[in-house]
């Protein structure tokens, strides 16, 4: 078989381009860092980065309903201390005021303390996170309590808040109204016990008084109960945020070493190319000698 100029050439030229796209590549690795820059480079690979990446972002969104979890919850134990410290403070009026020697008068001014304290408990009880009310149940769009919730009916929901912290994983957020307040003509809910205090202390009844002192201490020790839920679930979403922080980390790790370049070895084979480039141009220069031909043409 007779080995033409041209079949020369074109072979040249094929091992020349096949030479400069493997130049090209490497070149791409170094200025993107990354071994993977289309699906072609490594179609395995790109499975597994695919799949890293979708983990990536169910556990970034996991975190950051963990965060939104655990915001909601800390403002529910911020309010929850609050009725907690004015359940304590009514305690105290009530032995206060619970006494023989204690005149009309004073008890009068110990029970419009009472009613500002009644009305803040209504403040809270119609508190909101983000907009949505905290002690509906999931009827957080709805106001719980009326302006006067003894004088006014009221229907709580006993829904559960639930935030998705994992696959498959899910903590409640809220506390439910009537845990706390009580359900709408409940005589040892703290509405109506706080009402017939302030009643009991407008009457001058000693007796009616010294009755709301064992009464708020039981509603004292309702919400101190469900604060304790409370701290429960912080606690639990705490080793959640940790474990997700992890898991993330970790998937990035394995995302990484799918798709990232080992900059080290891409500058050797940048540079190993280049040479052979380099060296497949000389050699073509030097075999490829103008013939005849190129001089008449």
């Amino acid at each position: 078989m007779r080995i033409t100029q041209s079949m020369m050439t074109s072979t040249m030229m094929s091992g020349l381009q096949g030479n400069y796209k493997r130049l090209d590549k490497y070149q791409e690795q170094m200025m993107t860092q990354r071994r993977i820059n289309r699906p072609s480079d490594d179609p395995v690979g790109v499975a597994s980065a695919l799949q890293y990446r979708s983990q990536i972002t169910a556990t970034t969104q996991f975190e950051q309903n963990a965060d939104d979890a655990d915001a909601w919850l800390k403002y529910g134990d911020t309010v929850l201390t609050e009725v907690t410290q004015i359940v304590q403070r009514l305690s105290e009026l009530a032995v206060q005021g619970g006494t023989d020697t204690v005149p009309k008068d004073a008890r009068e001014n110990i029970a419009a303390e009472v009613e500002q304290l009644y009305q803040q408990l209504i403040s809270l009880g119609n508190s909101q996170f983000k907009g949505k009310y905290i002690f509906n149940g999931e009827r957080t769009d709805q106001k719980p309590f009326p302006d006067d919730p003894i004088a006014t009916a009221y229907k709580l929901d006993d829904g559960e808040v639930r935030y998705q912290v994992g696959a498959g994983i899910t903590v409640s957020v809220n506390t439910l109204g009537e845990q706390v307040f009580g359900a709408h003509g409940d005589p040892s809910g703290i509405f109506t016990v706080v009402d017939n205090l302030k009643k009991a202390l407008l009457a001058d009844d000693t007796a009616g008084i010294q009755n709301a002192i064992p009464a708020l201490q039981k509603n004292l020790e309702t919400t101190i109960t469900a604060q304790a839920e409370m701290g429960g679930k912080q606690n639990r979403l705490e080793f959640t945020l940790s474990r997700l922080g992890d898991l993330n980390i970790n998937y990035m790790d394995l995302q990484s070493k799918v798709e990232d370049a080992d900059i080290s070895k891409v500058i050797i084979d940048l540079k190993t190319s280049e040479s052979i480039y380099q060296a497949s141009l000389d050699t073509m220069a030097r075999i490829i000698r103008p013939s005849l031909m190129d001089f008449l043409r």
